[in-house]
Parts: C-alpha cells; structure tokens; sequence
C-alpha cells in the first residue's frame, strides 16, 4: 500500500512532465497567441491582406498568432493600447495616435513605397460650383463638406488641418459635414451633389476627374504608417522588426498580400526602418 503511494505522482509534477512529453506543435498551442490586427476598409479584405503576416510572424517566433479586424484606425489603437492587439496594421492617423497614447508601443519598419508613388499619395480638397479656395471661404457658411472619415489621413485630418490653417475649421465654417466612408463615396458625394466640397486621395481623384469637379489644393505627400508592435515582455518586438526587413527573401507573400489591402503601399516589395523624425513632423489630428 505504501509503495502504490510513492508511486503516484502528484498532480502538478505529473502535468510538467506531460508539458515536457509534448511536441513543439503541441506547446505553441498552449501559450497565448499573438494578435496582429489591422482596421476595416470598404471592398478591402484586411484579413486577408494580414493573414501572410501574420503566418510569417508565427514561422519566424515559433509562436501561436491570431488576426483581429477593427472597425477603424481609432478603434485598432485603442485595442492595442487595452492590450487586445500585439502587432498592428494601421494608417498614419493610427500611427500617430499610438505613439501618442500608448506608453510601450514600437515602430516597426514599413513598406518602401517607390518614389514616384509615394509622391503621388496626397490629399486633395475639390468642389462642385466653385472656382478657388477664396471662393470657399466667401461661400463656405452654405456649403456641405465631405470628408472620408475623421481618422482617415488624405481624406480626414490632414486636409482638415489645411483647411483650419486657412480659418476654415471643418467643425464650424461650414453648413455640414459628412463623414463618407471611403475616398470613392467622397468623390461621389460631390458628383451627385450631396456636398459642395470633398477631400480625399489625390490618387482616387485623378483616376476619374468627373467633370464639373475643380481641384482646389493639393497636399504635400503623405507617408503611410507604419506598422506598430506593442511592447511586452512576451511579445519581441525588437525581433519582429528585425523579421520583417528579411521578409521580402523569406516570404514575399507577406507584402505581396499588404499591397492589395493598402493601395498606398504602391509596388513596394521590401520593408524599410520608418523615417521616425519625418514622421513625428506630421501634426497630431485633434478632432
């Protein structure tokens, strides 16, 4: 009776050694999966435009990962900073936001998009009716604005800044503001004749240039975000950068996949250290 005793194992030993027996495969499925997360965008799959990151991520760590999809850039940000989300694929708006209101939070590197590309992501701001911003500024207290979205960075805050730069604050110049949705239904809105004024991407405006719409100022170009790793002591962030600089040999799929999500990434084929002191030179949005 006494050696059947000493034979049994206690419970806490006996569940050491059975983590210690357990394949590799079956370990990573123990630990807490990694969350790499982006926001929504209409007629982007996001998902699937983060799924090959994410793989990758979950190849080179060994380590279990999951994706998120947020309904917007603000939203991703506050998700991370609650701690629901490891890596993230946000816009510049959710870049700047971040490393503004979260205090462990780690540039990663971001697609290099080619110069003729990057030079041609810019906001614009185009009216119906009207033949120069002067114009705005004598008519704008019966005039309809429409902006993609507030934490949109071509058709949100960087045109909106612009705009308050010339004392015409969106908020309370104008007779409305619409928020659209998309750069696409910005335009549109103008073209029907929903609003007197739009801001959107500049690529988007020039894919189409309806007619009877002018174009009335046009941004400075704007570098896309980069991607954000949330600093923890069980996620290495310092690591994950060092991964994404060698995806483009290890698994071209991982930015192949982020070019369809995110047009302003442009033909990039490799990840590039972000350009911190250009970026922290972009003004914080305040709506």
């Amino acid at each position: 009776m006494a050696s059947d005793r000493r034979m049994r194992l206690h419970p806490v030993l006996a569940l050491l050694l059975l983590l210690v027996a357990l394949p590799a495969c079956a370990k990573e499925g123990l630990r807490k999966p990694w969350v790499v997360a982006t926001y929504a965008y209409p007629e982007r799959d996001r998902l699937a435009a983060i799924q090959p990151l994410a793989d990758y991520l979950a190849k080179r760590g060994r380590h279990p990962v999951q994706v998120k999809l947020f309904p917007s850039p603000t939203a991703l940000v506050q998700a991370m900073h609650d701690g629901q989300v490891d890596v993230a694929v946000p816009n510049l708006h959710g870049y700047l936001q971040a490393r503004r209101d979260i205090a462990r939070v780690t540039t990663l590197p971001v697609p290099q998009v080619p110069s003729l590309q990057a030079d041609r992501y810019r906001a614009v701001l185009v009216a119906r009716d009207v033949a120069s911003l002067a114009e705005v500024k004598a008519k704008a207290g019966s005039m309809r604005l429409a902006l993609v979205g507030r934490d949109s960075a071509s058709g949100g805050f960087v045109p909106a800044q612009y705009l308050r730069s010339q004392a015409l604050d969106p908020a309370e110049a104008f007779a409305s503001v619409t928020y659209a949705g998309s750069h696409a239904a910005a335009l549109q809105a103008v073209v029907e004749g929903r609003a007197d004024v739009a801001a959107l991407a500049g690529d988007v405006y020039d894919a189409s240039r309806p007619d009877g719409i002018r174009e009335l100022w046009r941004s400075d170009p704007i570098p896309p975000g980069p991607l954000l790793c949330r600093a923890t002591t069980d996620v290495p962030c310092q690591a994950m950068a060092a991964w994404l600089l060698d995806a483009h040999r290890e698994d071209p799929a991982v930015i192949a996949a982020l070019r369809v999500g995110w047009p302003e990434f442009g033909d990039a084929t490799v990840f590039v250290p972000a350009d911190v002191a250009r970026l922290s030179e972009a003004a914080l949005p305040t709506d």
